[in-house]
């Protein structure tokens, strides 16, 4: 895929199951004179990729989780709890605490909010995923959206339908086959 100078493409690669060929084509497009985004789920999955350095990158679940509920879940689940840790770890205990800290973090923390809250917050602040990439959408004003995986088809499919036609002119949108 190559795209015309000055083309802004917004790739949007939630499963990250084609890692590779996103990296690939963005770095293409930047190559070609335009900008390229890069919406990701999650960036843990995309530790090992390098993306050419004008590629910009997002991470959709950490623009979801902008707001008061939000960030009172993850003060009340997270934050209270590492303090408690860094007060009682000191001296000798400041290491069982460290591994303490991490172990609850992984074993508790991050599973009740992904099971428990996610869920509730996608539930009663309806569709904050799609609201979060609606934002980004508006934010690029994309010349062209390529969706690189099939998870992203249902997310990229409820954006654009809900978008307002007519308003402003909607951007081609493409599946990369890479």
């Amino acid at each position: 895929m190559t795209a015309g100078s000055g083309m802004r493409v917004l790739f949007v690669a939630l499963g990250a199951s084609r890692r590779r060929i996103v990296v690939e084509e963005s770095a293409q497009v930047v190559a070609d004179g335009g900008t390229a985004v890069v919406v990701v789920s999650r960036r843990a999955p995309w530790a090992k990729e390098t993306f050419a350095p004008q590629v910009k990158v997002v991470e959709l679940d950490r623009l979801e989780q902008r707001g008061v509920v939000a960030w009172l879940a993850r003060a009340l689940l997270f934050g209270a709890p590492r303090l408690l840790f860094r007060l009682v770890g000191h001296g000798p205990l400041r290491a069982p605490a460290h591994r303490a800290a991490g172990g609850y973090e992984r074993r508790v923390a991050a599973p009740v909010h992904r099971r428990m809250f996610l869920p509730v917050y996608r539930r009663l602040w309806r569709d904050p995923r799609g609201r979060a990439l609606r934002g980004e959408l508006a934010a690029t004003a994309p010349d062209l959206i390529v969706v690189s995986d099939p998870a992203s088809m249902p997310d990229v499919a409820r954006v654009m339908e809900s978008r307002v036609t007519g308003v402003v002119s909607s951007p081609r949108i493409a599946f990369s086959l890479g």
